[in-house]
């Protein structure tokens, strides 16, 4: 939450004792909701334009004008918007964030319904007597929840491919690129584009591929990224998928997290059995590093315990992902820590029995 707190309370919140800490935490739960919602019935994209009265946005918007000022009021009070006599306007912050050109709507939109629908059962969980929430399951049972999330994943690859490719060279004269859990689609074209002699198959289950053709279509690149709907623990991953095994290069990105230490483990053979010898294998990953600031670090922290709780998975340290490539009939790979993201390391290991193209 954007609050701007004074000195004081800085002290009494953050440096002593003197007032309950949690409170913030409690405010910005709420503050999380009430930006949300006013993502969801257009406030901020309606105040881009220019400052508005209560009365007057909320007939544009078609909202009870009662509940709306509570609203803005609130978004005030937390930091999204200034208000100037009975005018409200977006703060710089929010304009360019969650306002109509903003990319973090949907991030914090997803989230949101993350953390209140999914968190619930975590003190059962902890003390097993419940389960893990199933984070793909939640995911599928609702369409627009599903567009969101392949929308943020394909923002965050949209963010990072030209970096990837740009520091990931592909061997000599490679042909087939394996993108396994990339079913958005994006890394798959940004490498298609720099290289005209490469195809790519995409691996994801079915209701993210379906997103993912559609990206891929209006790039105009159907005819040279494939999609296969399938389960990536589901044995074999070349079983007729891009001309089965000996591929030149193959993707793991943001993906190995969801996993358990076992069938991530599994995984990476899997990817690394799909490759060539002198092939490519690259994997692409969080992880908290000391370069990442205090926000980054946090939420990373916080995204782990999401991916225990969800899916059983972790955020693996560059080591062990090295290790289990090495294993799997790998050279050590090379870390490339990338500079648009501190909290992700790009891994790629060549596997052994190949020249050096």
């Amino acid at each position: 939450m954007p609050l701007d707190l004074p000195p004081d309370e800085v002290r009494a919140y953050l440096r002593t004792a003197d007032a309950p800490t949690p409170m913030l935490d409690l405010v910005g739960l709420m503050a999380a909701q009430a930006a949300v919602t006013a993502v969801e019935v257009g406030v901020f994209e309606a105040l881009g334009a220019e400052p508005r009265d209560a009365d007057d946005l909320a007939a544009a918007l078609g909202l009870r004008p009662d509940g709306l000022a509570v609203l803005l009021d609130t978004l005030v009070a937390v930091g999204y918007l200034d208000r100037e006599g009975r005018r409200y306007a977006n703060r710089p912050a929010t304009e360019r964030w969650l306002g109509a050109s903003g990319g973090y709507a949907g991030v914090l939109s997803l989230w949101v319904s993350i953390v209140t629908e999914l968190w619930g059962t975590l003190p059962s969980v902890l003390r097993g007597r419940a389960p893990r929430a199933d984070f793909h399951a939640w995911l599928v049972k609702d369409p627009d929840r599903l567009e969101r999330f392949q929308r943020l994943q394909r923002g965050l690859a949209g963010w990072l491919a030209d970096e990837v490719v740009e520091r990931m060279p592909v061997p000599d004269g490679a042909s087939r690129l394996l993108d396994l859990g990339g079913g958005h689609g994006w890394y798959s074209v940004a490498f298609c584009r720099r290289y005209p002699a490469l195809t790519a198959t995409v691996v994801d289950l079915p209701a993210a591929v379906d997103i993912g053709r559609d990206v891929v279509a209006a790039e105009g690149l159907a005819d040279r990224v494939a999609f296969h709907g399938g389960d990536l623990t589901d044995g074999d991953l070349t079983d007729g998928v891009g001309g089965g095994a000996g591929h030149d290069v193959v993707l793991l990105f943001n993906v190995v997290h969801g996993f358990d230490p076992d069938r991530a483990r599994d995984l990476v053979r899997a990817a690394v059995a799909a490759t060539r010898p002198g092939g490519i294998v690259a994997v692409l990953e969080t992880e908290p590093q000391a370069r990442a600031g205090v926000v980054e670090q946090a939420f990373t922290r916080c995204f782990a315990l999401n991916l225990w709780h969800t899916q059983g998975g972790q955020v693996y340290p560059p080591v062990t992902l090295a290790t289990w490539l090495v294993e799997a009939g790998c050279d050590p790979p090379r870390e490339l820590p990338l500079h648009r993201s501190p909290t992700h390391v790009l891994l790629m290991a060549r596997r052994r029995g190949g020249g050096s193209g």
